[in-house]
């Protein structure tokens, strides 16, 4: 169509010319937007800016005298000054300057009445009720001494539809605690993780204050023990409530000086004694892995996100295949390893790299092995799963060459089918020794013969790879993970891949993904299934989208620290592999629960330890 004729010198709108945005970009500015009730919410949010209560209230008491609409955003700022607050952003994220805000507000700062006549006007008029609605409200009834009220309040939200956050329930608990009311606080407690929302620091160090008021030193302790499961060093408030805690805490001092050897982790204590003297004392800070409850949550959590994200049917063969293979003594991501430094013209996937970290940790893996086996002969927990207790006798010696050759069978389906595409024959498929080795390495190829399939069995539970993990011996190798098109095609086409491939296949170290799956869920389930002792080769730093969705951040950083082996490869220095500490930084107490060690935030340390006279 021929362009609309306009008068000479008339200014025609073009697209992406602005022209015609002109009155919406007018209207973002809020100076000249004309509709009801935004005269309102201007004045409000520049009242709320100034921290003036008033002239909020004025603005507020003249849209509803005039009729004016009000929007949740406009209410909900009018709420957040009543609870003690006097600055507000548009996204309604609320803050006056750097410093964190008191969770439960001085009584002279909040308007519980001004607060009731905003909430009564958003009911009446139907106006949306959000999280941060009811959280003003929870702050307004904890400032007032009112901390059932403030409990009560917040556990409306889910009638609303609404989710609480952690800022909407901790109200409650500070009041509580202020109040020595603690087993009103642990109801909030138990609220909080019923909603899975994880304390922090400030809940920590006013539940461990109310516990030292009253004297309850071992419910003390065991605050104590659940901050350092969460928190890894201590801020300037949790850590100065612990100095309190064990200063007063009968038949226990706390050192004067301490030093760390951040090597070794020895340190040393100087305490005063009752005499004016000193006394030091030596202590050694050790590895703190995750407990087995906390291993068997997390591993549910990673099975129940890759379950969702990959295919039910391959990923429950994996964990079969793992149950009987594992636990794994080192794992290598396979991908980070291979495209480690190929950002250059012509560079692609590196199977000599990946070889190189194989290499290395083949003899310790064996020696690995060999110190799982001696230790379980201690124990007398050499039964397990099947087979093993009559291998006992084998274990005695090396390696032997028929546990060798039976280990090395174990993924000799996989080493077949991951050759060629498809095609698996009947033979092979009654060869495979689980479904994955046949689902995975076929790359979604089916074999429609009736008499071939198997009978559909019930998927391995995570509980029972784990215990199966703890009975097992393992394996003896390492195993990289990677993903099918990894191993057919482009790279792996060449003369020295196709035999590294046929060396990690013939020693059964090679674990295949099938074609559309993500190798990250296999590699770190079976890493965090293996257990204590089981060690992640990767780079790779695991904040992409996938990772933030795990259940309890805090386990999973936790598992990191000890698992995640680090890896740098140059001309000059060749491979390098950086293991975690042999300790971990990190509160812990003795053994024996002689002592305590806490770090803090500024990098020094709190030693607390029990009186030698005790």
């Amino acid at each position: 169509l021929a362009p609309a004729m306009t008068e000479p010198g008339a200014k025609r709108d073009f697209p992406g010319d602005g022209g015609g945005d002109n009155k919406r970009n007018k209207r973002k500015k809020g100076g000249n937007d004309t509709r009801p009730g935004a005269a309102a919410r201007r004045e409000i949010d520049n009242a709320a800016r100034d921290g003036n209560v008033d002239n909020a209230f004025c603005a507020f008491e003249s849209a509803v005298t005039n009729g004016d609409p009000l929007t949740p955003h406009s209410c909900n700022v009018l709420l957040h000054l009543c609870a003690g607050g006097n600055v507000v952003s548009q996204d309604e994220t609320y803050a006056t300057d750097d410093a964190p805000k008191p969770v439960v507000p001085d009584a002279a700062s909040v308007h519980p009445e001004r607060a009731n006549v905003v909430f009564n006007h958003m009911v009446s008029h139907d106006i949306q009720r959000t999280e941060m609605t009811y959280t003003a409200l929870a702050r307004v009834e904890a400032a007032a001494g009112e901390p059932r009220r403030a409990f009560d309040v917040a556990k409306r939200l889910p009638g609303e539809r609404l989710r609480p956050k952690l800022r909407t329930l901790a109200p409650a608990l500070h009041a509580f605690c202020l109040c020595g009311d603690i087993d009103g606080a642990l109801e909030v407690e138990q609220e909080l993780l019923r909603h899975e929302i994880e304390l922090t620091e400030a809940e920590f160090a006013v539940l461990l204050k109310a516990r030292r008021v009253k004297g309850e030193w071992a419910e003390g302790l065991q605050v104590i023990t659940q901050a350092a499961d969460v928190v890894k060093t201590f801020c300037q408030t949790l850590g100065d409530e612990c100095t309190a805690f064990f200063q007063e805490m009968p038949g226990w001092s706390v050192a004067d000086t301490v030093t760390v050897n951040h090597t070794s982790g020895a340190a040393v204590g100087t305490f005063k004694t009752t005499d004016g003297g000193f006394e030091t004392k030596h202590v050694q800070l050790r590895a703190v892995h995750l407990t087995k409850k906390n291993r068997a949550d997390l591993l549910a959590g990673i099975g129940k996100l890759s379950r969702e994200r990959e295919s039910a049917d391959h990923f429950d063969g994996f964990v079969t295949w793992l149950k009987r293979r594992g636990p794994l003594p080192f794992l290598v991501d396979g991908a980070n390893v291979g495209m480690y430094n190929q950002n250059f013209s012509g560079s692609g996937f590196s199977f000599h790299q990946v070889e190189k970290v194989m290499h290395r940790l083949r003899s310790s893996s064996r020696a690995a092995r060999a110190e799982r086996v001696a230790a379980m002969k201690v124990d007398g927990a050499l039964e397990g799963k099947t087979g093993e207790a009559s291998e006992g006798k084998k274990e005695e010696q090396p390696e032997g060459k028929k546990e060798e050759s039976a280990e090395k069978k174990e993924l000799q389906p996989e080493e077949k089918n991951t050759e060629t595409e498809g095609n698996t024959t009947e033979t092979e498929e009654k060869k495979a020794e689980t479904p994955t080795e046949t689902a995975e390495t076929t790359a979604g190829t089916k074999n429609t013969d009736p008499s071939s399939a198997k009978p559909k069995t019930e998927p391995v539970s995570d509980a029972s790879v784990l215990d199966s993990a703890e009975k097992s011996h393992g394996a003896n190798c390492p195993v990289v993970f990677l993903h099918v098109r990894r191993v057919r095609g482009g790279p792996a086409n060449s003369q020295k891949a196709r035999d590294t491939l046929d060396t990690w296949k013939r020693n059964g170290e090679l674990f295949t993904t099938p074609a559309g799956s993500n190798d990250d869920w296999y590699w770190l389930y079976a890493a965090v299934a293996s257990g204590d002792d089981s060690f992640l080769v990767s780079n790779d730093e695991m904040r992409d989208h996938a990772f933030q969705m795990l259940p309890a951040p805090a386990l999973f950083r936790k598992w990191k620290e000890r698992h995640q082996v680090r890896f740098h490869m140059s001309a000059s220095n060749g491979l390098e592999l950086f293991f975690p500490p042999t300790f971990t930084t990190c509160a812990q107490p003795a053994v024996s629960g002689d002592w305590w060690m806490i770090p803090k935030d500024d990098g020094t340390w709190l030693c607390a330890a029990r009186d030698t006279a005790e």
